[in-house]
């Protein structure tokens, strides 16, 4: 398969595994008022395929947005975890 085909499967598969958690609102919902550990992963996940792709297509600025923004929601991910649990400990 080449470059092109291979990206083109890593943005179409990226996009469905990540874009229903982190644009529609119900799966965004999922996402961090639930904090359903899955859904952060498939976020995640379809957030790495489609930074992958862009690399692949040799295209740096959607790559690197792509990639900040799932770093971004990490670490706030993280965070707002860090913050629950220490507001159910008193």
């Amino acid at each position: 398969m080449s470059d092109d085909a291979t990206s083109t499967v890593l943005l179409v598969a990226g996009n469905v595994l990540a874009v229903p958690f982190s644009i529609y609102l119900p799966g965004f919902y999922r996402l961090w008022r639930r904090r359903e550990p899955l859904v952060f992963v498939a976020e995640e996940v379809g957030m790495a395929l489609i930074t992958t792709a862009f690399v692949l297509k040799k295209q740096p600025l959607p790559a690197a947005f792509n990639g900040a923004w799932g770093l971004g929601l990490a670490v706030a991910y993280g965070l707002e975890g860090r913050k629950r649990a220490r507001l159910r400990a008193g």
